[in-house]
């Protein structure tokens, strides 16, 4: 048996006034993938200009870690790997800026 009823109820969700205005992203988020992978590519590429190739190196390393430990990401499987990816990148251009580094400096 059912009844209805006629009275009013109460949705707690048409209460809230809403912004017609677009929300910008989360900058910390599962956004940062594509940052710290460009961030670590380009660390790859500039490892020669003396020790700007490891500061792109560390953004990457730092975006990719804000990426990876986002609540967004966690259960997404490829958002995970892109934030690996972004990682790897950015240690991968901090050894070679090193490398680069050592290399260079006695010549100096």
């Amino acid at each position: 048996m059912t009844a209805t009823t006629t009275g009013f109820r109460h949705d707690p969700h048409k209460s809230v006034p809403r912004s017609s205005w677009p929300r910008p992203p989360r900058l910390l988020g599962e956004y940062c993938t594509d940052l710290s992978f460009m961030l670590g590519s380009l660390s790859i590429v500039m490892f020669w200009m003396f020790g700007f190739g490891i500061l792109l190196g560390a953004g990457a390393i730092a975006a990719g870690i804000a990426t990876y430990r986002h609540p967004a990401v966690e259960g997404n499987e490829p958002k995970g790997l892109e934030a690996l990816l972004g990682i790897l990148t950015g240690a991968f251009g901090i050894a070679a800026g090193l490398v680069f580094l050592a290399a260079a400096l006695p010549n100096l």
